[in-house]
C-alpha cells in the first residue's frame, strides 16, 4: 500500500492493532516492510482499520477494501424471518389477539 504524490509513502503495521503511514527510506524503510492489501482476505481487521483511514494522516482508501463471500444483510434478515415463522406459534394477527389472556365481553 503505497501512496503519495512521489509514491514515496506506505502503510504498515505498528504493534498488531494500527496503521502508521511511513516514508520509504526513512529509518531503514523499505517497500518490504509496507502492508500489501489482500481484499479476499476473510479477517476484517485491516480492511476496516483502512476504511476508517481520515485525511490528512492517511490517504483515502478507494476501490474494493473487502470482497469476501458471505450473504448479504438483506439475505441474513429474510432467513431470520423464516427461521421465526417455522416455529412461531403464532401465524397470523388472529393468532396473536388470542394468545395470552383473554376475555369475553357479554
Amino acid at each position: 500500500m503505497i501512496f503519495g504524490k512521489n509514491n514515496d509513502k506506505g502503510l504498515i503495521l505498528e504493534g498488531c492493532r494500527k496503521l502508521k503511514a511511513v516514508k520509504l527510506g526513512e529509518n531503514g524503510v523499505t517497500e518490504k516492510n509496507i502492508l500489501v492489501h489482500d481484499a479476499f482476505e476473510p479477517n476484517p481487521g485491516i480492511q476496516y482499520m483502512l476504511a476508517n483511514m481520515k485525511y490528512p494522516e492517511y490517504p483515502v482508501a478507494l476501490g474494493v477494501i473487502r470482497s469476501v463471500d458471505g450473504p448479504t444483510y438483506d439475505i441474513a434478515v429474510q432467513e431470520q424471518i423464516e427461521g421465526i415463522k417455522k416455529t412461531s406459534k403464532i401465524k397470523c394477527v388472529d393468532d396473536l389477539l388470542k394468545s395470552g389472556s383473554t376475555w369475553s365481553v357479554g
